[in-house]
């Protein structure tokens, strides 16, 4: 375990090399969150008080439900098409090109009908998703956890499957499957591991606001709070940029065996253990 997140850290640390390199990589996830926000203000608050939820009434939860599944589908849209953008840059940047801003966004539009169809899926299965949690109580909220966590894990190649192989969505999420089936074991250890290293370094920003919070002083807890926002905000947006460059050199090593030549080999390769294939055989 001490080795994968070893190699976490390091696969953290060499994609982010990436980013230094093209810096208007982190401007995608950028406009995607701004847009998810705006939508959010458009289509989700309306939507509480236009279903009676703001009073308590949940007679009519089913038009909290139309409201939701629109907002959850213009939002994956948006979240997919920048990520499709990101990783159409991240490829040629591994490929010895110089990637622009315009090469993201063309190959983008040159997906959008895939790109339709994938978020329409993957906002289907957010309302089930979320129906499940609300409707059955604890045992539902962990089936539905354990479902959205497999099927983050089993799609998480589809944009790279889209631009790569030009397939579409239905089949785009069975190659991404048979691409996951094939190198689960220590490719699904090593995810979850970068996830960890950017929750922790997440929890760092709750120390200055508990000490902030211990002067009882308005004039210091704002600004620190302020302060704290703004650091979670850019870590994120680091995050869902490492994230592209991270899930399209695992997809062209898993496709091609060939290592982009801005990682080293064996932080690659130790994401592809085959120890645990047979457990899917």
């Amino acid at each position: 375990m001490q080795g994968t997140f070893s190699r976490s850290w390091q696969l953290t640390k060499e994609s982010f090399e990436v980013l230094k390199t093209d810096k208007h990589l982190v401007v995608f996830p950028i406009i995607s969150g701004i847009a998810t926000i705006i939508l959010f203000a458009l289509l989700m608050v309306p939507a509480a008080f236009l279903s009676g939820l703001v009073a308590g009434n949940t007679d009519n939860t089913y038009v909290f439900y139309v409201f939701f599944f629109i907002y959850y589908f213009a939002a994956s849209f948006v979240v997919i098409f920048f990520n499709t953008a990101l990783i159409a840059c991240v490829q040629i940047r591994f490929r010895g090109g110089e990637p622009t801003f315009r090469d993201g966004i063309d190959c983008a539009y040159g997906n959008i009908g895939k790109i339709f169809a994938w978020s329409a899926i993957n906002a289907s299965v957010g309302l089930v998703l979320r129906m499940i949690r609300e409707r059955a109580g604890i045992l539902g909220s962990i089936v539905a956890g354990i479902i959205g966590i497999a099927w983050n894990l089993i799609t998480f190649f589809v944009i790279p499957v889209i631009i790569f192989e030009g397939l579409g969505a239905i089949d785009s999420i069975k190659r991404s499957t048979s691409i996951f089936r094939k190198t689960w074991g220590e490719n699904m250890v090593l995810r979850f591991s970068v996830g960890l290293i950017f929750f922790l370094l997440g929890l760092v920003g709750i120390i200055p606001i508990v000490l902030a919070a211990l002067t009882k002083t308005a004039v210091v807890i704002i600004p620190v709070v302020g302060l704290v926002i703004i650091y979670w905000v850019v870590l994120a947006v680091i995050a869902a940029a490492l994230n592209g460059v991270f899930a399209t050199a695992l997809y062209d090593f898993a496709v091609t065996g060939q290592v982009p030549r801005v990682f080293s080999p064996n932080v690659i390769q130790g994401a592809f253990s085959q120890k645990t294939r047979r457990f899917f055989r």
